[in-house]
């Protein structure tokens, strides 16, 4: 997989680096793997989606996948590439108290 995904994988990086220029490297490797998770799951056809909707949506519509994946992917890599995850520091849980004896 390796040899054959990768470099198709490395073209795709430099042609979205290409339209969103300022983002940082970190940012669109992390932007790609969320859209490879994303294409995974929905292209497996588990028909995860089928039972969550009850019907209302079916894993074998490619025409609705591809109305909604595109889009949201887009808009993924961009407020991600726009800083969003830098803005939005994760918040940590405070550490639990330490018993003392």
């Amino acid at each position: 997989m390796t040899r054959h995904f990768d470099p198709v994988v490395q073209r795709f990086i430099e042609a979205i680096r290409r339209a969103l220029p300022d983002c940082d490297a970190q940012d669109l490797y992390w932007a790609y793997h969320f859209l490879s998770g994303a294409l995974t799951l929905t292209f497996a056809e588990t028909g995860r989606i089928d039972k969550l909707s009850g019907g209302v949506c079916r894993a074998s519509d490619l025409d609705s996948v591809h109305q909604r994946l595109v889009p949201f992917c887009a808009a993924g890599f961009r407020a991600l590439c726009a800083g969003g995850a830098k803005k939005r520091a994760p918040r940590r849980a405070p550490a639990p108290a330490r018993r003392t004896r």
